[in-house]
């Protein structure tokens, strides 16, 4: 693949303050360490990766999108599903408020919305059943989460020694100094023992740990109902309070139902961690949040 791109990102910054579920209060004693390299996705790279657009618009957050519907349904399947590229527009259209052939309003999302968009609306036919956020400074957990869930959408910064490193073929590698072009989202399927592979502008490609520790500002697990429900539950997170706890804050139906849900347990004020969860969705909402 001839590369050649100029940058087109659309991701709006990380909103580390957002109410939201972080998959590291849901660890259990299970969880078991990651393998030293996992690889999700040289088995769907046979069949290419597209570029959803994304060398046209800011529509990466869509595009990390089809490319996480390919890995998991050719992964939990074998049967490797894609999406459109007007799948991909639609829902940038719908979150980002983006008019093809209006450059004014070509923008970016925020990734918490768009995966509160691809879980409630869905792209191209496929939901998610839930999300949660990653600290992205806990590593190993997201390594056992790749292992697990088969991927996650990371969201990082590029600048324009990352844009002339991806058309060279070479990693991405922090250059202290480079001009920041903006914000990016991507799939992150493989790793190994000192590299990061990613999926984005339709191709592969390595990030070096110094990257990871300078550019990436979020990552988010998306869980699809094609990894839940093939027999890759995960073991180690607790699915059954983070359903609770979802139900909790959002007053929308737990997506874990026939996980066995365990008996509440008081916390030293005396209210359930569900209670807890449920005044502060009604102190947000008495905010406007």
């Amino acid at each position: 693949m001839t590369r050649n791109i100029t940058f087109r990102g659309g991701k709006l910054p990380a909103q580390p303050a957002r109410v939201q579920l972080r998959l590291d209060d849901y660890v259990t004693a299970e969880l078991a360490p990651p393998p030293v390299a996992v690889d999700w996705q040289t088995p769907i790279d046979k069949t290419g990766w597209p570029m959803y657009l994304n060398d046209r618009y800011g529509i990466c957050t869509f595009a990390e999108i089809g490319h996480h519907v390919e890995l998991v349904t050719g992964n939990a399947s074998g049967k490797t599903v894609e999406v459109t590229d007007n799948d991909v527009l639609k829902g940038y259209e719908d979150v980002g408020h983006f008019v093809p052939g209006d450059e004014s309003t070509d923008n970016g999302c925020y990734i918490a919305d768009v995966m509160a968009y691809w879980q409630k609306t869905g792209v191209g036919g496929h939901k998610i059943l839930a999300y949660a956020s990653i600290n992205p400074a806990n590593t190993t957990l997201v390594q056992q989460v790749i292992a697990l869930f088969g991927g996650v959408s990371v969201g990082l910064s590029v600048s324009q020694a990352n844009e002339d490193q991806f058309n060279a073929g070479k990693p991405w590698d922090y250059v202290k100094g480079s001009k920041n072009l903006g914000g990016h989202c991507v799939l992150l399927g493989a790793y190994g023992p000192s590299t990061w592979r990613v999926i984005t502008w339709g191709a592969e490609q390595a990030m070096t740990p110094g990257f990871w520790q300078h550019q990436v500002s979020e990552i988010w697990v998306p869980v699809t109902t094609e990894w839940f429900k093939d027999g890759k539950s995960p073991q180690g997170i607790d699915m059954a309070t983070l359903g609770a706890d979802y139900t909790a804050l959002t007053g929308k139906a737990n997506p874990f139902p026939n996980v066995p849900q365990p008996t509440p347990t008081p916390t030293p004020s005396g209210a359930t961690g569900a209670q807890v969860a449920a005044a502060v969705r009604a102190a947000l909402t008495s905010q406007g949040v």
